[in-house]
């Protein structure tokens, strides 16, 4: 998650070695058997065929993975994890996030942040105490999802960089087409938004937020985005009733050009420009904001995947997740995305690492900033964004419904105010 440049490849690690040595062929040996791996894809069944023929191929001995899938993922896992039969290999829940300090009673350590970073981008995503318990499946980039041939007849040449332009380029898209600016997915992924702070403030925002001792004033993180919601909603810009909305109908509409924008990951502008049956472009631009006077371009994790800890065969378990997340399983490609592997970064990808400011979307910080942030922030009712951008929402909607804008506000910088002291 720390490293910023790509440097020299590095050797593989003996598990993943095919051939020559005589260490290679032991590893080899202990890795056999049947494994149940467990993911939240409930489409992807002959990828997983593939990916299981593949790593057999590497791996002669295994006689079977059995794959397990829910859509309704973190209720499922979080379920069956009551138990010790929740999988050889899995996704890690996204409700996990908030309680890092419970990884090591169900997942088995892969090794210090310091050691897989120097293999892997982006291994923060579920570490504790300096020890990661879970890997990136892809890196993707989080940004603005867009219609060219919508924004090309509003008049919006260029993607902005600034909340203030982003508001104007919407203004414009409302004046000259029919299109919704702004779909927000009220109910849907707001959430994901927590994923873009680091964007606004970096990856210690959040021991510079606890440093500067406010939240909510202007330049802040949190308030940066909440400016940009009020700023879309009070100004009609959004889709006209969120509460109602569909997210799955909001990527076709973004598709079909009645949508304008949306925020997501590239695994989502790939799958949209599929549902495009009028030949619009669907393209994906950075956050609009710019970090320390540049432009970032923000990575991270769709899902985290690791090794159950009760797992009575480690030695496949850790061979099958090294290969999973490495470009030669075809996962991530599938997700619009790469691996976190440096050594399978092409030539582009390693020059765009180079020469644009990398922002990876979770937050790389020590475990007890991590642990104190977290305790404010759940007081505050800040810790994933979605209830108070659903508020900020309504207050631009409805405003003879709701406080002022100023007034929540300055309620929650004195809600942080008073967290903040209690957690000294």
């Amino acid at each position: 998650m720390k490293a910023k440049k790509i440097i020299a490849t590095l050797l593989m690690l003996p598990i993943l070695m095919v051939g020559c040595t005589k260490a290679g062929e032991k590893q080899s040996e202990e890795i056999g058997g049947t494994i149940k791996v467990v993911t939240s894809r409930t489409d992807a069944d002959k990828l997983f065929e593939k990916i299981e023929e593949d790593f057999k191929k590497l791996y002669p001995n295994v006689e079977d993975i059995v794959w397990e899938s829910s859509a309704d993922y973190d209720k499922y896992i979080m379920t069956r994890m009551n138990t010790k039969d929740y999988g050889d290999v899995l996704f890690l829940p996204f409700s996990m996030n908030g309680t890092p300090e419970e990884y090591e009673n169900y997942f088995e350590p892969l090794g210090t942040v310091d050691e897989l970073k120097e293999k892997y981008i982006d291994v923060t995503e579920a570490d504790y105490n300096d020890v990661a318990y879970g890997l990136p499946v892809a890196l993707n980039s989080l940004g603005i999802i867009y219609n060219e041939e919508v924004l090309k007849k509003a008049g919006v040449e260029e993607m902005p960089t600034s909340t203030e332009e982003f508001i104007e380029a919407c203004k414009k898209i409302k004046e000259n087409t029919d299109a919704i600016p702004f779909y927000t997915n009220y109910n849907k992924t707001l959430g994901t938004w927590g994923g873009t702070l680091t964007s606004y403030g970096g990856e210690q925002y959040r021991s510079a937020m606890l440093e500067a001792g406010t939240a909510f004033k202007e330049g802040q993180p949190i308030r940066e985005i909440m400016d940009l919601f009020y700023g879309l909603a009070s100004n009609g810009l959004t889709e006209a009733d969120p509460i109602t909305g569909d997210f799955a109908k909001s990527l076709q509409m973004l598709a079909d050009g009645e949508v304008a924008m949306i925020m997501k990951g590239s695994q989502d502008a790939k799958m949209i420009q599929e549902l495009s049956t009028n030949g619009s472009k669907i393209s994906i631009a950075p956050l609009p904001v710019k970090y320390n006077g540049q432009t970032s371009i923000a990575f991270g994790a769709p899902s985290v995947i690791g090794i159950n800890k009760n797992s009575e065969n480690k030695a496949t378990a850790k061979a099958f997740l090294e290969f999973f997340i490495s470009a030669k399983s075809g996962y991530a490609d599938d997700l619009g995305g790469m691996s976190p592997n440096k050594e399978d970064l092409n030539a582009e990808q390693k020059e765009m690492f180079e020469k644009n400011n990398i922002v990876l979307t979770a937050a790389t910080e020590t475990p007890e900033i991590d642990t104190k942030y977290a305790a404010i922030a759940n007081e505050v009712g800040v810790g994933r964004l979605t209830d108070v951008l659903q508020k900020v929402i309504n207050i631009g909607l409805y405003p003879n419904q709701n406080e002022s804008y100023i007034d929540y506000v300055n309620s929650l910088e004195s809600k942080w105010e008073a967290a903040a002291k209690a957690n000294e």
